[in-house]
């Protein structure tokens, strides 16, 4: 190769290695499915949390919409679960969760759902979704 040719060639073989690196690609065929605008997207579900400190779940009486996840963490020194109980129109339960710990259910149906800590089972709570 003659010299004069050498650093346009080194030039444009490194121009092209820089813009593989970089992510540069060929522009891709428009899709055939229409763009999903902010106003047509499916909204959030919602999420609340209800803490669970020393002997007691901080709330104890939750009400929220359908399809919200409800989280609960344990901010407390103590092991504790989060286990619906029988009469619960569906049953949840955690594994023991340690201190820093959190449990997540999602609550589809309206209904009250009342749940209890299984490592004591004096902690009580009830979640009511309204449609």
């Amino acid at each position: 190769m003659p010299p004069t040719l050498r650093i346009p060639v080194v030039f444009a073989c490194c121009l092209v290695i820089l813009l593989a690196a970089s992510g540069c690609t060929a522009p891709s065929a428009p899709s055939a499915q229409p763009a999903v605008t902010q106003a047509q997207a499916t909204p959030a579900a919602s999420s609340d949390v209800i803490t669970i400190k020393e002997f007691d779940f901080t709330p104890s009486s939750l009400t929220v919409k359908a399809g919200t996840t409800v989280t609960w963490v344990n901010q407390g020194s103590e092991t504790h679960t989060v286990s619906s109980d029988q009469n619960s129109p569906v049953q949840f339960a955690s594994t023991e969760l340690p201190h820093g710990a959190s449990y997540s259910f999602t609550f589809s149906s309206p209904g009250v759902y009342p749940y209890h800590c299984s490592v004591h089972p004096s902690m009580v709570g009830t979640i009511r979704v309204e449609a």
